[in-house]
């Protein structure tokens, strides 16, 4: 009898420790394969960022220069009228030479000019009532007027002069029975009657040679040349030049200013070197009474996307995360990234609790205070929620999705800063001969971020003024 209680106990308390152990709960590690979302680019490897801007081409004349092509223009002879006719309806015959240089001073709007003449006339007239048969004068006078000088929208000069009168070196005589009579009165009124004729023969002299085209395709050409912002990141500055302005000419300290405005679209290019050809025509030009500063150019900032994973995993592999207070546990094992469209994917790899794969998304965004790249949207993808949802629901509820998100914020700031200094210091310089460039940034605001199919790219809009100064121009 006491044997069958003993053997009852036994069984009994083998009763009692099977229910305890099976009465504690057990986990089963999940598996988890979610159709990984489908690589894609908007963008397959060539950045381009266009900004339509303004370069202004400042120039400045000396009166010095002024004179001194006035005067090569001008030649000796400048005027000839040989219209005397039979019947004296004409009584008047003129040649006019330039007898020394022309001497230019700006005045208001227009300019003064001191044209020292010899004139040689062969001229009838009547003296004290009586008819003198024609006879050569030769006599020297200071002839005056003003100039209004523009540019038509073709680019050819427009003189526009007007009288302001003699000024007498040698006046014209005659000797009329022994006595030398003075017909500088006569001379004049003849002269008068040619005035209009003798300016516009000056204004064509000027007009013929002033080509200010030639310099403006010059200008033109030159800012269509890309320039390199940055040598280590293989990035350009495009300049597609579409239409041409121009300033009033305005005369300050003795010297003419104006400034020729390109507008053009300025692009960053990153790679080769882009190719150009060159204009052979310019557009028509269109007057404004100021230069807008208006340069904009693309800085761009590049994580290859081994390297953010890299900097990823090197955050979070070997890392424990806990669910359920402690229930569930996973632990990352990889981490990849590629992009789908305007959206980043990260594919993490986990062993524990779930054994496998699970892939966010999120749309990178450029944050211009602390000058990095982060995830907005930052989610599961579809697919990997749905499977979470049916077979491992607590994964919500824990910080896992939190970290990677924080995990997936990349700082840029020094690559930011050294390309700002770098396209600065590029923005100031001989670009050729006689073509200096000088620029200022002034403000970086953000633009975008996207993917390409091997890296995060980052552009920051760059704000400033951009001159270029071509001498001789």
């Amino acid at each position: 009898m006491l044997l069958l209680k003993r053997v009852i106990c036994v069984a009994s308390i083998g009763f009692m420790l099977q229910a305890c152990a099976g009465s504690k709960s057990t986990t089963t590690a999940t598996t988890t394969n979610p159709v990984a979302p489908k690589e894609s680019y908007t963008n397959n490897g060539k950045q381009v960022e266009k900004y339509l801007s303004t370069i202004g081409i400042p120039f400045e004349i000396t009166m010095a220069d002024v004179e001194r092509q006035i005067n090569a223009n001008v030649k000796d002879l400048v005027f000839e009228d040989n219209s005397m006719d039979d019947n004296n309806s004409d009584n008047f015959m003129c040649k006019v030479w330039k007898r020394e240089n022309i001497v230019v001073t700006p005045k208001e709007d227009a300019f003064t000019f001191n044209v020292p003449l010899k004139i040689w006339t062969r001229v009838g007239y009547k003296v004290m009532g009586m008819s003198i048969p024609p006879q050569e004068l030769q006599f020297d006078l200071n002839v005056k007027f003003g100039t209004r000088f523009a540019l038509t929208s073709d680019w050819q000069a427009n003189v526009q002069s007007f009288p302001m009168g003699y000024e007498w070196v040698k006046k014209p005589t005659v000797r009329l029975a022994g006595i030398e009579i003075s017909v500088a009165g006569l001379v004049e009124r003849a002269l008068n009657s040619k005035q209009d004729a003798i300016l516009k023969a000056l204004d064509d002299a000027v007009k013929k040679n002033i080509d200010i085209k030639k310099y403006v395709l010059q200008a033109w050409n030159t800012a269509m040349q890309p320039y390199m912002l940055s040598d280590k990141y293989r990035t350009w500055l495009k300049v597609t030049p579409v239409e041409l302005q121009m300033t009033p000419l305005t005369t300050i300290n003795n010297r003419i200013k104006s400034s020729i405005v390109i507008k053009a679209y300025t692009e960053t290019v990153t790679g080769a070197k882009p190719v150009v050809n060159l204009a052979t025509t310019i557009p028509d030009l269109k007057i404004v009474q100021s230069v807008p500063d208006e340069f904009k150019v693309g800085i761009i900032a590049e994580i290859p996307h081994n390297e953010a994973a890299k900097l990823t995993a090197d955050t979070l592999i070997g890392q424990n995360f806990s669910f359920k207070d402690g229930k569930y546990n996973v632990q990352v094992t990889d981490i990849d990234i590629y992009g789908q469209a305007d959206k980043m994917v990260i594919k993490a790899g986990l062993k524990g609790s779930i054994n496998g794969s699970v892939y966010f998304k999120g749309v990178p965004t450029y944050n211009p205070v602390t000058k990095s790249i982060y995830l907005e949207n930052f989610d599961y993808d579809l697919d990997t929620r749905n499977l979470l949802l049916r077979t491992a629901n607590w994964m919500f509820q824990g910080v896992f999705a939190k970290n990677m998100q924080q995990a997936l914020t990349f700082n840029i700031a020094g690559q930011v800063d050294e390309m700002k200094k770098q396209v600065q210091a590029n923005l100031n310089k001989t670009v050729s001969k006689g073509v200096a460039m000088s620029g200022n940034l002034t403000d970086l605001s953000p633009d975008k971020v996207y993917m390409t199919p091997n890296s995060i790219i980052a552009v920051i809009n760059a704000s400033g003024k951009l001159n270029v100064k071509v001498d001789g121009l």
